[in-house]
């Protein structure tokens, strides 16, 4: 998890900065650009661009660095613009990459890219930790990086920024995730929990919807639809074996002959109207070449009057006034084919003319008669359907009237009919109210399927999230830690409890009994967030833990006075940040102070002054 910057340069402002492993401090007097650099620093690692000065902004155009990873060496340039695509390009000793910055369709950026190579999990959160299926949202960098940043505004107020609704919920994920309590089992747990859980919200809300809709309709009672069913369909039987029995003897109608009169007369009409359409596709087939020659003719005219020259090799298929076929074999060589005469090859570019005009209205004739043509097979296509249509109503009612209607009570019969009709439509009707309801029914078995499920999934995500005995053992190192540390840096005593701890629930330190909101001193606050951020990062260290291994801290000195014993807790506050920084070189600490204790200045890697400030004219 090792994060390590050992370079930054400002491109464009002439201002590159070394840093080492350990303690590294920046200092120099306000307005120097003191905070514009880590701002800078934490853009390089994956933040945004914030409130960066304006003279800052237009001297900068990237900024680039030498960055250790988990063991890897990258150097990097990001442009300093605030586009979400804007390239950030990397390179290692055997590879490179060119990545959108935060945005990208198919997710790969440069943020996924840090993720990646410091191993850290890429988890999609409920934005509403206490609503399961609420939207997601995912764990960026920026977010596993606020353990890493004790901000100047900050510092004595809250706890990397728990203030803020949205970065707190961010805070409370990344304690879970790196001590265990979240994991991808609980994620994909609670994915799963958000389908069901829209699922049983969509499938109820229809519920509803239908019961309000069907309440008071025949729908309303599924026992009286089946049983007046069972009632037609019985009816529907008798009806229809009645029926049959009276067709037992069976004889010629008028009826039924005049129905295969009408329907001999129908398969005629059918007939010739197929035969119609075949002759007029084939007349279209021909009008629609005739065209194509009329066409190719007047282009190549129009070459021969351009030009000067007769046209000799233009060779008609079908006579361009009747549509006829034509050969070469009706003539001898040295006559044309077409009219009959010997060519004459004398140019006239006036009898071209007038003939490209002839042609050309010939063209507008069979374009016309094309389009006629066309109009009357498409008449012809609708009058054929028709037809048919037709020709099938009366098959359809010959053959029911050929087994029903051949008997001598032909008034029964078509009082059975007029039954038979009735009874048919109402079972089809009721069958289609059963169809609904059994739709209705397997709705309800599946609320009830996803209900049980629902609930098991909840029961797996409490007990996934359930303090385990590892994540306990973890908290308790934690808060070991940071009682040890607190106690070197010497802060009054005062509470109801014995010593310092941090809370199960908000994961936010608790003062000897004191929650971090009952501190009012911007002076303590200081000492407890100082205390807490490094706590978490020894923690990590020992533990293995998934938090990078970098702290920055922005005026450490900034609401410590001159009185009193807090000149000597910052002393020691400065005395804890060189002693572990000999003892724990991995963790990079950078800090930014105004005024700095002697014994720590050799730690410096950047003195700003009013003269030479980080870039000119440019305010903190």
């Amino acid at each position: 998890m090792r994060m390590q910057v050992n370079e930054i340069t400002l491109e464009g402002a002439e201002r590159s900065v070394s840093f080492a492993p350990g303690l590294n401090i920046v200092t120099g007097p306000i307005a120097s650009g003191k905070t514009t650099l880590v701002r800078y620093l934490r853009f390089l690692l994956g933040g945004s661009l914030g409130q960066i000065p304006r003279e800052a902004r237009t001297n900068v155009t990237a900024v680039s660095g030498s960055v250790e990873l988990a063991g890897g060496s990258f150097s990097i340039i990001r442009p300093a613009v605030t586009t979400a695509n804007a390239r950030v390009e990397i390179a290692s000793h055997d590879e490179t990459w060119r990545l959108p910055a935060s945005s990208s369709p198919d997710g790969r950026t440069y943020l996924n890219w840090l993720l990646a190579q410091l191993d850290l999990p890429r988890l999609d959160v409920p934005s509403a930790p206490t609503r399961p299926d609420s939207d997601t949202t995912p764990v960026s960098i920026n977010d596993y990086l606020l353990y890493s940043y004790l901000a100047q505004d900050e510092l004595g107020f809250s706890v990397f920024g728990h203030v803020d609704p949205f970065k707190n919920i961010k805070r409370k994920y990344v304690f879970e995730i790196t001590y265990g309590y979240y994991d991808l089992k609980t994620a994909q747990i609670q994915e799963r929990l958000r389908d069901v859980q829209n699922r049983l919200r969509e499938l109820r809300s229809r519920q509803e919807l239908f019961d309000t809709f069907f309440h008071g309709t025949p729908l309303d009672s599924r026992t009286r639809i089946e049983h007046e069913l069972r009632e037609v369909n019985a009816e529907l039987q008798e009806v229809e074996a009645a029926a049959l029995e009276l067709a037992s003897v069976p004889h010629e109608l008028p009826d039924t002959a005049q129905l295969q009169l009408d329907i001999l007369g129908l398969e005629k009409r059918s007939a010739f109207l197929q035969a119609a359409m075949e002759s007029e596709q084939q007349s279209l087939n021909n009008l629609r070449e005739l065209a194509n020659q009329f066409e190719a003719q007047s282009g190549k005219l129009t070459r021969s009057i351009v030009s000067h020259k007769h046209l000799t090799d233009l060779e008609f298929v079908v006579c361009p006034r009747c549509g006829s076929e034509l050969g070469s074999g009706r003539s001898s060589s040295h006559v044309c084919y077409l009219c009959l005469q010997e060519p004459s090859l004398q140019f006239s570019r006036e009898l071209l003319i007038a003939e490209q005009s002839t042609v050309e209205q010939q063209l507008t004739e069979a374009q016309d008669l094309f389009s006629e043509r066309e109009a009357r097979l498409q008449n012809l296509r609708v009058l054929l359907e028709e037809i048919r249509q037709e020709l099938a109503r009366k098959q359809v009612e010959l053959d029911f009237q050929t087994k029903s209607f051949v008997s001598e009570e032909a008034t029964r019969i078509a009082s059975f009919a007029s039954r038979r009709a009735r009874l048919g439509a109402r079972s089809e009707q009721l069958q289609d109210y059963l169809n609904v309801l059994s739709k209705m029914n397997d709705a309800q078995k599946l609320v009830a399927k996803l209900t049980v499920e629902k609930d098991a999934l909840e029961q797996k995500l409490a007990a996934a999230t359930a303090e385990s005995r590892e994540s306990q053992s973890k908290v308790d190192h934690l808060r070991k830690r940071f009682n040890e540390i607190l106690e070197q840096l010497r802060p009054p005593k005062f509470g109801e409890q014995e010593a310092s701890d941090i809370n199960p629930n908000t994961y936010l330190p608790v003062y000897y009994g004191r929650t971090f909101a009952e501190v009012s001193s911007p002076g303590l606050a200081t000492l407890i967030n100082l205390s807490h951020a490094l706590a978490h990062h020894l923690t990590a260290l020992e533990l293995n833990l998934k938090l990078p291994q970098m702290l920055i801290i922005d005026g450490l000195s900034e609401h410590l006075g001159q009185e009193g014993l807090d000149p000597e807790r910052l002393m020691a506050a400065y005395d804890l940040l060189v002693s572990t920084s000999r003892t724990r070189p991995e963790l990079q600490v950078i800090v930014v102070d105004n005024e700095i204790p002697a014994e720590a200045r050799s730690f410096v890697r950047l003195e700003l002054s009013e003269q030479d400030r980080l870039i000119r004219n440019a305010g903190d």
